[in-house]
């Protein structure tokens, strides 16, 4: 089976996809005995991630330390340019749509919520923590009336768009993409609350057959990015790629 690249968490569509494919060819022209493969596969499947023909992936951090500690690397995380963040790091807005008149998630109590995903961070652990923060609780249903796992940041966006869900945690980073794509958004949708920051999304690599050390391909991805064109980085919104630890996403447990 040919090795590849499992690429999903920020590929939204084919002007994305094409933006880290072209990273990464960047990257394997700079350092051609890494074998850095050209197949890449648009999923977050873990099927896919955890495949020991998969060299590089994207994924969500909860998965990483819940899941896959001893089996998958984190080399490094994105810095994105995203008002907010100031390093390798991302947050959820609360989003509701604008005609409601929800202002808080206190206001959201008894409503139909968005989940992407039950493993993920930035659509459920960041309201785990804010339901334990603020009443003590850590159990959505006891203050949700339902719960809709939507599979994806994108769907839970249109769940609330088409009113099937009142509320959603959408990560800053896939919503500021979104923005880009349809800056019609902004006239639908509200943000009523920031979720608390943690580290972004690492790119990993499978422990058996791992792509290189950390700190290298650190460095190999900051001078890919730079050798982008500035159409491509400006697409990216990158603002450099940072070494990160298994340690660094072990606090997404406690939320």
């Amino acid at each position: 089976m040919s090795q590849s690249i499992s690429l999903g968490m920020y590929s939204l569509n084919t002007g994305l996809e094409a933006a880290w494919r072209g990273l990464f060819l960047e990257a394997r022209k700079l350092r051609p005995d890494l074998d850095i493969p050209t197949r890449v596969i648009n999923s977050v499947d873990m099927v896919d991630v955890i495949n020991s023909s998969t060299r590089l992936s994207h994924i969500c951090g909860l998965p990483l330390v819940s899941q896959f500690q001893g089996r998958l690397m984190p080399l490094c995380a994105p810095h994105f340019d995203v008002e907010g963040i100031d390093g390798p790091e991302y947050f959820s807005y609360f989003m509701v749509r604008k005609e409601r008149h929800i202002q808080s998630i206190d206001q959201s109590k008894g409503c139909v919520v968005a989940i992407n995903s039950i493993d993920s961070n930035s659509g459920m652990g960041v309201f785990r923590h804010e339901l334990k923060k603020n009443y003590g609780i850590d159990q959505l249903e006891f203050f949700f009336q339902d719960i809709i796992y939507s599979g994806a940041h994108t769907e839970s966006v249109q769940y609330l768009l088409e009113s099937k869900a009142d509320i959603a945690a959408i990560d800053a980073v896939t919503y500021n993409y979104l923005q880009d794509i349809n800056p019609e958004l902004a006239l639908e949708l509200r943000i009523v609350g920031h979720s608390v920051k943690m580290t972004s999304p690492p790119l990993v690599t499978n422990m058996g057959n791992p792509i290189c050390d950390p700190a290298s391909f650190t460095q190999i991805l900051n001078n890919g990015l730079i050798a982008l064109d500035d159409d491509v980085r400006q697409r990216l919104n990158i603002v450099k790629f940072v070494e990160v630890r298994t340690e660094d996403y072990l606090p997404m447990l406690a939320l």
